[in-house]
């Protein structure tokens, strides 16, 4: 009887297993993993709040203030284009020191010979389909393809930022709003939102809009 007993279970397990293993399994929605976040942004996310603005915020306000205000790149004023490209290759947290110095400055005629192609590389990097016009800019060589100026820096003033908010949207995107007070932090001037993607390249200002 009992022997009876043990091959009966034994049919009966060895059924249960064939049967799971012909069984084809879908996944659930919760078994599929979300999407990760590239690098760039992962970082960024971890970065205390004042690394965070002088990353991403506060320098370009202090340059361009209200001249960078947009919601897509293809309606950024050349000059607008000119003067962030400046900035951001005499900024040494993004570009080696003297960056400028090396790569344009010719003691010839002590002015800077910037191509065109290397306008072009930088503004690519951080916007999404901008129109840069060289002819919009003074100096503007067009048998050489070059711009030709005395000087890519000298900015000054703007305002001191703190933090509202921040919100990853998406995978790779970050939204950043921040006001920008007085130098003791009492009187909001105004308030900004940075809409930012991460790329493996680096990140892009999707847009910079003030807020009402």
């Amino acid at each position: 009887m009992k022997k009876a007993v043990y091959l009966f279970l034994l049919v009966l397990i060895t059924a249960s297993l064939l049967s799971g293993c012909n069984k084809k399994s879908t996944p659930s929605a919760n078994d599929v993993p979300a999407p990760a976040s590239v690098p760039g942004l992962e970082q960024a996310l971890k970065l205390p709040d004042e690394e965070l603005l002088d990353s991403y915020c506060s320098g370009i306000d202090l340059c361009l203030g209200d001249d960078l205000l947009f919601a897509y790149a293809k309606d950024i004023p050349s000059e607008t284009l000119f003067t962030f490209f400046c900035y951001m290759t005499s900024n040494q947290y993004v570009y080696e020191r003297n960056y400028q110095d090396k790569k344009w400055y010719s003691k010839t005629d002590d002015k800077y010979h910037v191509p065109i192609a290397d306008i072009e590389e930088v503004l690519n990097r951080y916007f999404d389909g901008h129109n840069f016009d060289p002819a919009q800019i003074d100096g503007y060589q067009p048998q050489a393809q070059e711009i030709v100026v005395g000087g890519l820096s000298g900015f000054g003033g703007g305002r001191f930022p703190k933090l509202v908010a921040k919100e990853q949207q998406n995978n790779d995107t970050l939204k950043l709003i921040v006001d920008y007070y007085d130098d003791q932090y009492k009187n909001v001037f105004y308030t900004k939102a940075y809409t930012i993607r991460f790329t493996a390249e680096g990140y892009q200002y999707l847009s910079i809009k003030k807020v009402v």
